[in-house]
């Protein structure tokens, strides 16, 4: 069930998956255009396995505030939304997951406050910005000249109406605010690598992402794991999203890599 909770001033939308036995807490990030909703298979498979789960939707996005404040938006305030969203709950150590936009914001959480974590698993995500993508470009132009509903019906209604969960995508593009996933797609035209930082926390790093992910380089992923000395593990059959794709290998792949720790 959704709660509000308020971070920063504003309140933000949130889903707690209770374990009936804790054994670790988790924290999960979603991507660009992307909510809570994004783990509502996984989420409950975790805390079957003994996790508490944190999601939420990032600030400005689906059910979550949008905010009058200046920089609100800035990678620096959406990592401080994590951080503080799992000391609110009471999270001890949790493993951190970030899922495309969220990656990058999840490593920037890391290094905000490395004495926070236990882990981190860079999920579909890359090191920094972006490359080579003019459909972000095109998103881009898209909401700074039409409002989210008129966006949704002049360019995602008609692919999107025949998708399972049409009336999530509809729901939370339309709710979301405009500044805020305009600011999110120039993160990912801008975002520049945290790399050194993050080896330099010795905290572990997991590199996950799916066959068929079509977002950051497949090669560049690899580079990343390299260069920070992570594990990296391709899930089979599954695309930019393992988590609807593969959720049950997506599961065992996480829990192999915390339970490990």
């Amino acid at each position: 069930m959704t709660t509000f909770v308020e971070i920063q001033g504003e309140n933000l939308a949130v889903e707690i998956y209770e374990p009936k036995v804790r054994i670790a807490d988790v924290v999960l990030v979603h991507g660009f255009t992307g909510s809570k909703e994004d783990f509502e298979v996984i989420g409950p498979l975790l805390a079957d396995m003994g996790y508490r789960v944190l999601t939420f939707d990032n600030r400005g996005q689906h059910e979550s505030a949008h905010s009058k404040r200046e920089d609100a938006y800035s990678m620096h305030s959406l990592a401080r939304d994590v951080i503080e969203l799992s000391k609110h709950y009471g999270f001890v150590k949790p493993h951190l997951l970030g899922h495309s936009f969220g990656g990058l914001v999840a490593q920037r959480a890391l290094v905000q406050s490395p004495e926070t974590w236990r882990s981190l698993t860079i999920f579909c995500s890359g090191p920094h910005w972006i490359p080579d993508k003019p459909d972000l470009d095109a998103t881009i132009h898209i909401l700074q000249t039409m409002t989210m509903e008129e966006s949704w019906y002049k360019y995602k209604d008609e692919t999107d109406k025949l998708l399972p969960r049409y009336e999530t995508y509809k729901k939370r593009w339309t709710a979301s605010d405009p500044n805020s996933t305009h600011t999110m797609a120039l993160h990912l035209k801008d975002t520049q690598a945290l790399t050194a930082e993050i080896v330099a926390t010795k905290i572990p790093v997991h590199v996950i992402y799916g066959e068929n992910d079509d977002a950051w380089p497949l090669a560049m992923q690899d580079q990343m794991a390299k260069d920070l000395s992570a594990p990296r593990t391709i899930i089979k059959d599954a695309g930019h999203c393992p988590n609807e794709d593969q959720p049950e290998e997506t599961v065992k792949v996480l829990t192999n890599f915390w339970s490990g720790l």
